[in-house]
């Protein structure tokens, strides 16, 4: 039996949280079913109740498993629904979901020619007033509005964006058919309030924040061919991102 490592600097719940999603991947927990009481659990890892507790929080969060009250903690579904999307690397929606039998949709809410502000301009290199093509879609999975992004380009360069179908990944539809240069992004992340009309695409309460992403992707030769705005729902979404190795470097004197 897998078992936790009281040594590894991973937190005891997050190591036990995946023991568990291990278990309802393989099969073990099967749908529908009802999970190891806490005290049975506890007594199998020798760990308190407490953090057998923050174990399945965490996997309620994920939509992996459901408490019902005076019964129990059931298995909802075997793969999580709540996304991660990774920091760092330029991915789509359907990265987000380590997973191959989710309904992905798009629901395009805008796709329009227009005039340049200062702002955008300035960030896409054209001049303003120059015509550049914004576009709007809310992202689904399996039904439930997860993300809702704004997309802006410049008009000269990506003009067949208004005669052709948008769907599914923006990277793959900009490399295959525009042949287009995605070297590299840098990215912008803040807590924002949702304005009403994002709070509505995404069907939430405006006292639900959003994560705002913006990404400015660019060629190798560091020309701004896209700006991305998306507004991530909060209560779904969860960010990752991987550091380096932290080295601190040897100075004269104490270090305060």
């Amino acid at each position: 039996m897998e078992t936790v490592d009281k040594n590894n600097p991973i937190p005891i719940y997050l190591q036990l949280a995946n023991i568990l999603e291990r278990r309802i991947k393989d099969g073990i927990y099967k749908v529908s079913s009802k999970i190891p009481s806490e005290g049975k659990l506890a007594a199998d890892f020798r760990i308190n109740r407490n953090t057998i507790r923050q174990a399945i929080s965490v996997l309620v969060q994920k939509g992996l498993l459901e408490k019902q009250k005076g019964v129990g903690t059931f298995v909802k579904r075997t793969t999580t629904l709540h996304p991660i999307h990774r920091l760092g690397k330029m991915t789509s929606f359907v990265d987000d979901f380590e997973m191959n039998h989710v309904n992905i949709e798009d629901i395009i809410t805008a796709k329009d020619i227009i005039k340049a502000p200062a702002g955008l301009a300035e960030k896409l290199m054209v001049k303003t007033g120059a015509k550049i093509i914004k576009l709007e879609r809310i992202r689904i999975a399996d039904k439930i509005p997860f993300l809702l992004e704004r997309q802006f380009y410049s008009y000269e360069k990506f003009s067949g964006l208004m005669e052709i179908e948008i769907k599914g990944s923006m990277y793959k539809l900009l490399t295959e058919n525009f042949n287009a240069d995605l070297h590299h992004s840098i990215q912008t992340i803040k807590a924002v309030k949702p304005a009403k009309e994002i709070a509505q695409g995404l069907q939430i309460s405006r006292a639900i924040p959003c994560i705002m992403l913006e990404s400015l992707a660019y060629t190798s030769g560091d020309i701004c061919i896209e700006i991305l705005q998306s507004y991530y729902r909060g209560d779904r979404y969860v960010f990752t991102v991987e550091a380096g190795e932290y080295r601190r470097e040897m100075s004269s004197g104490e270090v305060k």
